[in-house]
């Protein structure tokens, strides 16, 4: 897709962004996505994490990679299970550093 994901931002953050650079309301990606304009409020401001199985979508609707997306929501949703899987050493992991 055409956005590469910035490690250092919030998902949350990177996903308002994304949807305003495409000139995307709020009720254009809930529709895409069938979740009301308010989960798409809670998803950006961080109030409500989106569901694993509904990323690729909302990659699609954003044209982001989704396995950028993917693996940026598993590190931030899930860092036991993305540390297990990918390592405690990769970039993602590393942003506090």
């Amino acid at each position: 897709m055409n956005s590469s994901s910035n490690p250092k931002l919030p998902l949350c953050l990177e996903m308002r962004r994304r949807r305003q650079a495409l000139n995307l309301l709020q009720a254009d990606v809930a529709e895409r996505l069938h979740v009301s304009p308010e989960c798409i409020t809670l998803w950006e401001g961080g109030l409500r994490r989106m569901e694993l199985a509904k990323l690729p979508r909302i990659a699609a609707v954003l044209k982001m990679d989704a396995r950028e997306l993917c693996t940026k929501a598993l590190a931030e949703f899930y860092p036991n299970v993305y540390e297990a899987i990918f390592g405690a050493s990769t970039q993602l992991h590393q942003k506090s550093a």
